[in-house]
């Protein structure tokens, strides 16, 4: 990671955002086999929750129908986790690794998954049931979830394996570390989001000082300038500024400060 000669911890941001665009990770996918490999195992195993291939539809030809289903929540959620999840093994190819993870909204499973706190197979069974559960309702935009949906995610959520995360985990309900409360389906269930700077005020306290997002856009990194003291931070979201990550990685050793 480009450095600007300051030390400190490095938080991944997993962002909600908005739907990813048609052909978003194509770039990456052409240059870098992890990528590609990794975004295609995840596809092939939420596959069987959508209606269409994952891959089919975040390939599709913009302006198509296809393409179209991206704006819809069961393919939007599905593609923005594989896209996270894809980006985050990249990152650690090219050993960028990080000491936090804040996972926003839609984003809080791949935060989750990036903490350790369940496995990929957990992870893309949540991601894909509720996914499944959305597709089975209505368009029902600016509306709340049905308590009735929430519920039996819920219960999908119950039959995960949970763990304690291996890295600090803060949640964007809470701003706070997350513990034991990972075991508890309804921690994953229900969330008011707090905002950005309420999560980012105290990881900034503890020493967090490169903030990279991860997701289709750079929703987080375009409003990190506004909520962090000024001069306090190296702040990089990948789907822009992926190349100079890289450059910044290869430079040696000292590279991943930032």
């Amino acid at each position: 990671m480009p450095s600007d000669g300051r030390k400190g911890r490095t938080a991944f941001l997993f962002s909600a955002g908005a739907s990813p665009p048609s052909g978003t990770g194509r770039e990456l996918r052409s240059q870098f086999p992890v990528f590609a490999e990794t975004l295609d195992e995840i596809c092939a195993r939420l596959d069987p929750y959508l209606e269409l291939p994952l891959e089919c539809v975040m390939s599709a030809a913009a302006g198509s129908r296809t393409a179209a289903l991206l704006d819809r929540a069961p393919f939007a959620g599905p593609a923005v986790f594989a896209l996270q999840v894809a980006q985050c093994r990249l990152l650690e190819s090219w050993g960028v690794r990080p000491d936090v993870v804040f996972g926003q909204a839609a984003g809080r499973m791949a935060a989750a998954y990036a903490a350790g706190v369940f496995s990929l197979a957990d992870a893309c069974h949540a991601v894909g049931t509720l996914a499944r559960l959305l597709g089975g309702l209505a368009e029902t935009a600016g509306r709340a979830c049905p308590d009735g949906m929430l519920d039996a995610y819920g219960r999908t959520l119950a039959t995960l394996h949970p763990r304690a995360p291996r890295l600090t985990l803060v949640c964007d309900g809470t701003a706070r570390p997350v513990g034991a409360e990972t075991a508890e389906p309804d921690f994953w269930v229900r969330h008011a989001p707090l905002r950005l700077a309420d999560a980012v005020a105290p990881l900034h306290r503890d020493g967090v000082r490169t903030w990279l997002e991860l997701g289709p856009g750079d929703v987080l990194a375009r409003l990190l300038p506004d909520v962090l003291p000024d001069g306090a931070a190296s702040v990089f979201a990948l789907s822009r500024d992926w190349a100079e990550l890289r450059s910044g990685t290869d430079a040696g050793p000292e590279a991943g400060q930032g």
